[in-house]
């Protein structure tokens, strides 16, 4: 499944790309955390919760930075594995100096295999972009102050 969108945030390139690259920060973003294990600079594990229809548990994720180019780009990818299924996630941030902020345009591409695929891909597609949507407002909610901002 590919998803892309683009925003924008109110707050300096520089201080967007030094939160997306830093693991401690980058955890804060992502919806039902439970627990979050920095292995290094590069890398992370996490494990949280996910609900799909009436398939619910948890998912154990380690994620890699695996190409970082200051201030502009930064590629993560990650692998996990929970409730009888698997996942796979590559994602894209480029990062653009616009008016007051920065413009953060990324493309995300998620493969799930197992049970957790066998629940339709509408549910899947439908519970992934609304935790993206959770994702980018905690971005701007992490980096704006407490502010919200429409795109």
């Amino acid at each position: 499944m590919k998803l892309g969108d683009k925003f924008i945030v109110s707050a300096p390139r520089e201080k967007v790309f030094k939160f997306v690259t830093d693991p401690d920060s980058f955890v804060k973003l992502i919806p039902d955390l439970q627990s979050y294990e920095k292995v290094d600079e590069k890398n992370f594990k996490v494990v949280f919760k996910i609900g799909l229809g009436m398939i619910k548990g948890n998912l154990n994720m380690a994620f890699r930075f695996e190409e970082v180019r200051e201030p502009e780009f930064v590629k993560i990818s990650g692998h996990g594995s929970g409730m009888q299924s698997t996942a796979d996630l590559t994602l894209n941030l480029n990062l653009k100096a616009a008016d007051g902020g920065t413009e953060v345009a990324w493309d995300a591409d998620v493969a799930v295999g197992g049970l957790v695929a066998s629940v339709g891909s509408r549910l899947m597609e439908s519970t992934t972009k609304s935790k993206v949507k959770e994702i980018v407002e905690g971005l701007k909610r992490e980096l704006e102050g407490g502010k919200k901002k429409k795109k």
